[in-house]
């Protein structure tokens, strides 16, 4: 059998999806050159996971980081270290791949335990937000839905929200239509909202994406220009859901209220890469970092000297630290939010991440 097939075979075994989600993942997502397989001592395969590549923008620049997708162990081979063998390979080719981050999302709550013992912190968060479904996401302007959802436009709208994102993991073109594909495998809504513009006529302002969920409708994203625009995308969905009450999985850093619940973990692999984006991003900024890493010592037990808009490594450095800190607290500070990072004095930033096909 192909890697491929080893793999689909695998996750049949491990993942309760569709036989048309599998057959679409496998057939249109899948890449050889992202997949991950561990065989044990009869050649036979026993735990797979894709290694996804993306960029995030992250202080004025779009470094690379991974995903984790599909992280899973045959039932009858589980308990025997086969997983820990393929996270620790991950980690050290996503570092070799000049990443500075590796993220996933988990399964489930217990989850996070488990990635936390490789150095996995949860970084990503979303402002859950309910509403009634009594709920009309009332509107000022005059909006109107865009019947072509796959055109060259929408995409392009797309990319342009994504990056008004502070930090954000980016979607590739591919992606991009990936996304709607999963969405259809799920039964779930795209809708795109454009207003007239008086110097370029129809321009789309704003979209999102739902599927039904048991008794309610989750929002899994919405972009637009403003407020206003994105609240008509959500008015559309509930034109089409009129008697579900709605979930948003918002911006963690909306100001109109609801919960941070967690949403992903991120790993840093190459500390000094992204501590030199942050340098060159706040030239002003000075800090002595010292840095334990016990999975990746080569890429990050360092010391980190930042000064000038520039980041150098001085592990022969015995002044006084401004931190010392493993990587999962370093990874705690430099994404959370800014307020936290005014405190502790770091130039922090919230990052987002959604859309995932997880």
């Amino acid at each position: 059998m192909s890697k491929r097939d080893d793999i689909k075979k695998i996750w049949i075994e491990c993942f309760d999806d569709s036989r048309q989600y599998v057959d679409m993942y496998f057939d249109q997502i899948y890449r050889d050159e992202e997949a991950l397989l561990l065989k044990d001592a009869t050649d036979a395969p026993v735990s797979s996971m894709m290694l996804q590549r993306y960029a995030m923008s992250f202080h004025g620049q779009e470094p690379g980081v991974s995903y984790i997708a599909g992280a899973a162990t045959r039932r009858s081979k589980r308990g025997q270290g086969f997983m820990t063998r393929l996270m620790l390979a991950a980690l050290e080719k996503s570092a070799a791949d000049g990443d500075i981050l590796c993220t996933l999302i988990p399964a489930n709550e217990a989850l996070y335990f488990f990635y936390g013992r490789y150095g996995f912190s949860t970084v990503f968060y979303t402002k859950e937000q309910r509403f009634t479904a009594f709920h009309a996401f009332p509107v000022q302007g005059d909006y109107n839905p865009v019947d072509d959802s796959v055109s060259d436009e929408v995409w392009c709208a797309f990319d342009r929200f994504q990056h008004e994102r502070k930090c954000y993991v980016l979607h590739s073109r591919r992606d991009f239509f990936n996304i709607l594909s999963d969405l259809k495998a799920d039964g779930g809504d795209f809708v795109v909202m454009a207003c007239d513009d008086e110097d370029c006529g129809s321009r789309i302002v704003s979209m999102a994406w739902a599927v039904v969920r048991d008794d309610f409708l989750l929002v899994t994203d919405v972009m637009g220009e403003t407020r206003d625009a994105r609240a008509a995308a959500l008015r559309q969905l509930r034109c089409l859901h009129g008697d579900k009450p709605v979930l948003l999985y918002g911006h963690p850093d909306d100001q109109t209220g609801g919960r941070l619940m967690p949403r992903g973990m991120g790993r840093l692999v190459n500390v000094g890469k992204a501590l030199s984006i942050v340098a060159a991003s706040n030239p002003d900024f000075s800090c002595r970092i010292k840095v334990a890493d016990s999975l990746l010592p080569q890429y990050n037990s360092h010391t980190f000297i930042i000064s000038g808009g520039e980041c150098v490594i001085d592990d022969g450095y015995c002044g006084k630290l401004d931190f010392d800190v493993d990587v999962e607290v370093l990874a705690d500070i430099m994404f959370s939010c800014e307020r936290v990072g005014q405190v502790v004095g770091f130039p922090s930033v919230r990052p987002m991440i959604s859309l995932m096909l997880d």
